[in-house]
């Protein structure tokens, strides 16, 4: 019935997305504003629970002079490499490499693909795109999509491309 805790109090945990007033936070703000950007590092005052199954963390930010109600599923541990997040649902990002499935090639570099969902692993901080191209779905890790100059240069995937599904 209840989730368990991710954090204890005391423990520094960052929020990994920007963290806006839905409404709950009357402390001279208003909805919609930003109560938190992205990357900021907090601690853990208490927690609680959200419909029995969300757990819902009091963490204060002290950059901010803030307390807020954060979801467990928007925090890591501030101990964690800090990566943020440079994309957004439905962009069109360029390939870093070239992409292969049993050995064909199925993607090259510099092919625009459309990300169509982003994962970030709680335990390690590390983010993952599924992206879409030719009917294809696949899942890839940040490295993989050019930024920048990056396309110049080749990149090495250190994990297997997995194929997610293919239409018709």
């Amino acid at each position: 019935m209840y989730k368990e805790t991710r954090f204890d109090v005391g423990d520094q945990a960052r929020v990994v997305r920007t963290v806006r007033n839905d409404g709950s936070f009357e402390h001279g703000s208003k909805k919609g504003d930003c109560l938190v950007e992205a990357g900021a590092v907090g601690f853990v005052r208490s927690f609680g629970y959200y419909l029995q199954n969300k757990v819902v963390y009091r963490v204060y930010f002290p950059d901010v002079d803030r307390e807020i109600g954060v979801k467990s599923e928007e925090l890591i541990s501030a101990e964690l490499n800090w990566h943020p997040n440079p994309y957004h649902l439905k962009q069109e990002v360029v390939l870093a490499s070239g992409l292969a499935h049993h050995g064909q090639l199925i993607a090259k570099k510099g092919d625009v693909v459309t990300i169509i969902r982003i994962h970030r692993d709680m335990d390690s901080g590390e983010l993952s795109y599924q992206v879409q191209f030719s009917g294809r779905w696949v899942w890839l890790p940040l490295k993989a999509i050019a930024q920048g100059a990056e396309l110049d240069t080749d990149v090495e995937l250190d994990t297997d491309v997995k194929l997610m599904a293919q239409v018709g």
